[in-house]
């Protein structure tokens, strides 16, 4: 009787952990389950993700094709281009003096047409052909040369603007294209049987009062002038070391040491130039500044900035016009010049 106890309790045990042990096992089958479907639906959703890879990769094969294609285009346009405008050139670039400059401007605006074809273009600073209203619109149709002359004018950089003198038939000058001393103050274009020269005379004719500052490192001229004369100036020398070609640790000491040299020179040419500038500063109607750009930017900036009302013009001034005593009113006439180009087919 006991021996049957025993053995009922001992399979009864035994059921309990064969329970247990189902019971793990189904909570495991569970948690399969669960991870065989997200498994299930990760890889349909990587399908559905390939679908789309592979449809959009077909739409942006197209997509280069079409780009490369264009492109290509574009290359022979470009070359065309190249080619149609490799007929025209600069014949010659000449800077004038104030004087010479009115003078050929006197013989321009003497020109008369018996037709309204003779075009004068007037550019601002930073602007082009193609930001003038209409002009393409009435020119260009008929026109095809003036489209190699609206490029020659793009590649002209020019801190004043230019203005342009073109005969339609080419029959009575070939296109010049002049960058006047200061800004031209309002773009615009115009058809006609003269020229119209008015807004550049104004320009070259006013005698407006200015400082011209030529910055080099160790020497720099100040000045206050006008179309006429030189009022006054200052020199301001310094010691700079002459570049060190060199290679090195010696190379790199003597570039600081030049360094701390112009940066002393600046300075020195910041007091003189501010002092001028604020005695003239009534009657100054622009600055202009020519030489080292950054040495440029240490004398008239400095610490505090651009403190003053009056416009500045950052532009080349031709580099014969040295910084000698003897030459200073050379200095006055380089300012006023103006560089004129003769475009001709070739």
């Amino acid at each position: 009787m006991f021996g049957k106890l025993f053995n009922r309790k001992e399979l009864e045990k035994k059921i309990e952990v064969l329970q247990t042990r189902i019971n793990e096992l189904e909570s495991g089958n569970k948690l399969l389950s669960t991870r065989l479907s997200k498994q299930e639906m990760r890889t349909k959703k990587a399908v559905s993700d390939k679908q789309e890879a592979d449809l959009a990769l077909k739409k942006a094969e197209k997509e280069i094709e079409k780009l490369e294609l264009t492109l290509e285009n574009l290359k022979e346009q470009k070359q065309k281009q190249k080619q149609k405008t490799d007929e025209l050139t600069f014949k010659r670039s000449v800077t004038l003096t104030n004087a010479q400059s009115s003078d050929l401007l006197f013989q321009i605006g003497s020109l008369r047409s018996r037709d309204e074809d003779l075009v004068t273009v007037y550019l601002r600073p930073n602007e082009s052909v193609a930001d003038l209203n209409e002009f393409d619109i009435e020119l260009d149709q008929d026109v095809k040369y003036l489209q190699d002359v609206k490029y020659l004018m793009q590649r002209i950089e020019s801190p004043t603007g230019m203005a342009l003198f073109y005969d339609v038939k080419r029959m009575g000058m070939v296109p010049l294209i002049v960058t006047p001393p200061f800004p031209i103050s309002e773009s615009g274009w115009k058809l006609d049987c003269v020229f119209d020269t008015t807004q550049l005379q104004e320009l070259l004719t006013q005698n407006r009062v200015f400082c011209i500052l030529l910055a080099h490192a160790g020497e720099t001229f100040i000045g206050i002038i006008n179309r006429e004369a030189v009022i006054d100036y200052k020199f301001v020398r310094s010691s700079v070391k002459e570049k060190h070609t060199k290679g090195g640790w010696s190379q790199r000491r003597f570039e600081r040491l030049r360094d701390e040299d112009i940066k002393h020179h600046a300075e020195k040419a910041r007091g003189v130039f501010e002092a001028l500038v604020d005695e003239y500063k009534n009657e100054l109607k622009m600055v202009v500044a020519s030489g080292e750009h950054n040495l440029i930017k240490e004398i008239i900036y400095g610490n505090y900035g651009y403190r003053y009302p009056f416009p500045l013009l950052i532009r080349s001034i031709d580099p014969k016009a040295k910084i000698e005593k003897h030459n200073i009113d050379k200095i006055r006439v380089s300012a006023w010049s103006a560089r004129w180009y003769n475009i001709v087919s070739v």
